[in-house]
Parts: C-alpha cells; structure tokens; sequence
C-alpha cells in the first residue's frame, strides 16, 4: 500500500517487511523479491538490508538465491557483519554437501575478519560443518573454541553433541570429554 500510494519506505520499515516475509516462508518469495527491487534501487550498500535479504531468501526456499547475493555484497566491496555470516552459514547448511566449498571460503572469510571469537557464529560454523558431512571440521572449530578460551553455550554443547552423534562410537570418548 505504499508504494501504491508513492510513500517511500525507509530502511527500517524494509527490515521489518523483509523480517515477515522470512516468517512466512516459501509462498512469500514474490514479496520478497518487490522488496529486493526496492533495497536494490534506494538502498543497495545497506548492510542490515542486505543481510535481511540473505535470510529470506534462504527462508523463503532460494537458498541459491541467497548465496548468489552474498557473493555480490563481496563483489561489490560489501563487508558482512557477524548476522551476514550467522544467516549465510545457515544457509549453507541448509543445502548440505553441495555447498561445502562455499562454506569453507565463508569460514576463511570469518576468520579474516576476526569475528571467529563470536559463539553465536562458531555455532553456526560447528553446524554448518556437521550438516555438510564434515563432523571432524566441526569438532575442529569446537576444539578451537576451547583452546581460544571462547565460552560455549548451550548451543555449542546442543552442536557438537549432535555431531559426536553423527559419527557414532569411534566419537564416545571425545563426547565423555564434553560431558
């Protein structure tokens, strides 16, 4: 409706559009694409923005869609935040072994950008890791976290438990060094 009536949106109302649209999911996805028209035309450098849309379309079913404008944001110099990372690495493991490659050139990403410190998105990488058939990477990014003295939380233990699972019982020992 307001575009409709030739009010221009502002970054915040986008976001908040953008937010439930992601909720929605799927059937959404042509919303969601009017509102990249909008974000490309006004607002193509805004960092939230763009992350927003990195979720939704990851949310909305077009994880490839996602990926491709992750990897535009980057072209054009756009330097993500740990959101960016967190959303990108979901969709990442979202898609699975396919999208490996990609997951390893975010991890080396996140790394140069010293954000490998966050616990929310070291989560995120130990999941990415065991959800695209790399369980011994992902217990690698836990035990670096243990050796960079990094709290785990909840879903780190919840992760990398889930993980140890995945392998089955050559892992035991190292799940009764979590435990």
């Amino acid at each position: 409706q307001m575009i409709a009536n030739n009010i221009k949106p502002n970054n915040y109302t986008l976001s908040g559009t953008l937010t439930a649209i992601s909720s929605l999911g799927p059937s959404e996805l042509e919303k969601g694409k009017q509102i990249h028209q909008v974000i490309t035309q006004n607002f193509s450098s805004d960092i939230k923005l763009l992350t927003a849309l990195v979720q939704m379309y990851n949310n909305c079913g077009d994880p490839n869609k996602s990926i491709e404008l992750y990897d535009q944001m980057i072209a054009n110099n756009i330097t993500p935040n740990e959101i960016t990372y967190i959303n990108i690495l979901t969709t990442i493991s979202s898609i699975g072994p396919d999208a490996l490659e990609k997951g390893k050139q975010i991890h080396q990403q996140i790394t140069q950008h010293k954000f490998d410190s966050n616990v929310i998105l070291l989560n995120s990488l130990i999941q990415m890791y065991n959800n695209c058939g790399k369980p011994s990477k992902a217990i690698a990014v836990y035990d670096q976290m243990i050796a960079n003295n990094i709290t785990p939380n909840e879903i780190t233990y919840i992760n990398i438990l889930t993980t140890i699972s995945s392998i089955g019982p050559d892992a035991l020992e190292k799940g009764k060094q979590i435990h």
